[in-house]
């Protein structure tokens, strides 16, 4: 299983650069994620609820935009296989989310947006980031990576929360980075990573 996709495609052509450019790039889209604290939204409307939504269909468009795009990482991230069966957790909690929902926006809109936002961090960091780093890194060194730049991308866009001086948090999302960018590795899709992922929003919000 540890034989993934980055065994295959490790050492390419690809230069040097193209990576190095799409870990800028990823940097990018991150601040597309959407309900960061000071995101695009902001731009057009100081109503939270539209501005989160505004967001959301933005981050919903371009992912639509590079799954079309890059077919060729997706035969792998979404190939079949048992984990398939795990997305039955979001929907379970996703019933029960109405009766201990306790945020201001409405419950709806959050189901939405945490489906967006969830889909749009880990099919960038853990599916395409992943991808490319793969094909110039080995396999704990693309974990090394996406781990820091999943927390990196925390610690700079929400540092109220999870910036290096809030010690516990910080080590939290780079645990959490580890344990996914592992996850990718071992199991090569991303079904597990984004069932988890957003069961746990569903369950906490």
């Amino acid at each position: 299983m540890l034989e993934s996709e980055m065994s295959v495609t490790r050492f390419s052509s690809r230069p040097w650069w193209v990576v190095i450019l799409a870990a800028f790039l990823w940097l990018g889209g991150w601040y597309l994620t959407p309900g960061l604290g000071n995101g695009v939204g902001q731009l057009f409307t100081d109503d939270l609820a539209v501005s989160v939504l505004i967001e959301t269909m933005l981050a919903l468009v371009l992912a639509v935009i590079l799954v079309l795009t890059h077919r060729r990482y997706n035969r792998v991230l979404f190939a079949r296989s048992g984990t398939v069966y795990l997305y039955a957790l979001p929907l379970i909690t996703s019933v029960a989310l109405p009766f201990h929902y306790s945020l201001m926006l409405p419950v709806v809109l959050y189901m939405l947006w945490m489906t967006v936002s969830v889909f749009w961090q880990d099919y960038l960091t853990f599916g395409l980031l992943q991808s490319y780093l793969g094909e110039r890194l080995p396999a704990w060194g693309v974990i090394v990576v996406s781990a820091v730049m999943f927390w990196l991308g925390h610690a700079l866009f929400i540092p109220e929360r999870f910036a290096p001086t809030n010690v516990l948090p910080s080590l939290a999302i780079l645990a959490l980075g580890f344990t996914m960018a592992s996850l990718r590795v071992w199991l090569r899709s991303i079904h597990l990573i984004l069932a988890l992922h957003l069961t746990f929003y569903f369950v906490f919000a």
